[in-house]
């Protein structure tokens, strides 16, 4: 009875391809037992555990390049580090799962709560918010590629931020939310707000002389700058649009409605 087998049964039993085993073998980090009368690689035993220690190390992420070495001078203490360092690498992977984990999570909350399509004024309580401040232009200035790009600090991941616009008497101050040495904080309380799309600078225009007519009419008591909240996020789902809200803070009567 043939103690040995085949390149074809060492990869089913390893559940590695055939290509893969000879790669290994042209890079001279696994060798077969013998080659038979008939040309067969014949692997045995110590092939089985030579290739099972090559596809553990990479699977640690180990360069093929780096195996013959490790495998022929790494020292217990070699080993531990090697895996001391996958494992660090593991839980940064998962961290960095988790937060596209949340944030996905709060895009689908955030779109299927949407009520852009009702366009009407509503009523949410907010808690408060920190702010860095990024850059501070003039109502009637367009916003600039090249301003992004050279006002510091900026966002460390703008395609997932939620952009603050604090609308002044003449300044737009554009800001991103973080607990980290905030600039402005915007208060808890009851905010005035509405969904709205936008495709030109005359649809935020509209927007705002709606809202303050809307203010107006209903005699609130305005608690803080205008807001307007860019959700660049939730322009996924209408690739012409952009998705924006428009908040105010205002005094109010949980009693009442907007």
């Amino acid at each position: 009875m043939n103690h040995y087998i085949t390149i074809g049964e060492l990869s089913k039993l390893m559940n590695v391809s055939v290509h893969q085993i000879r790669y290994f073998e042209e890079k001279e980090i696994l060798f077969p037992a013998y080659t038979d009368s008939n040309q067969y690689r014949m692997y045995g035993i110590n092939e089985i555990y030579q290739l099972a220690q090559i596809l553990l190390l990479r699977k640690l992420n180990v360069p093929v390049s780096t195996i013959n070495k490790s495998m022929n001078n790494f020292t217990k203490n070699d080993y531990h580090q090697l895996l001391e360092q996958s494992l660090s690498k593991i839980n940064s992977e998962i961290n960095q799962l988790m937060l596209l984990q949340q944030f996905l999570q709060k895009v689908l909350k955030e779109y299927e709560h949407s009520d852009i399509l009702e366009d009407k004024y509503h009523i949410k309580q907010l808690d408060t918010r920190h702010l860095k401040k990024w850059m501070e232009i003039e109502q009637d200035e367009p916003l600039t590629a090249r301003s992004l790009y050279e006002k510091k600090p900026q966002p460390a991941h703008l395609f997932e931020t939620d952009l603050h616009y604090l609308y002044d008497t003449e300044q737009v101050t554009l800001c991103f939310e973080s607990t980290h040495l905030p600039d402005i904080i915007l208060e808890k309380g009851s905010y005035l707000y509405k969904a709205f799309f936008v495709t030109d600078n005359q649809d935020i225009e509209r927007e705002i002389a709606q809202l303050e007519h809307y203010l107006t009419q209903h005699h609130y008591t305005i608690q803080g700058p205008l807001i307007l909240l860019e959700k660049s996020y939730l322009s996924l789902f209408n690739n012409d649009k952009l998705h924006y809200e428009i908040q105010i803070n205002i005094k109010h009567d949980p009693d009442g409605v907007a």
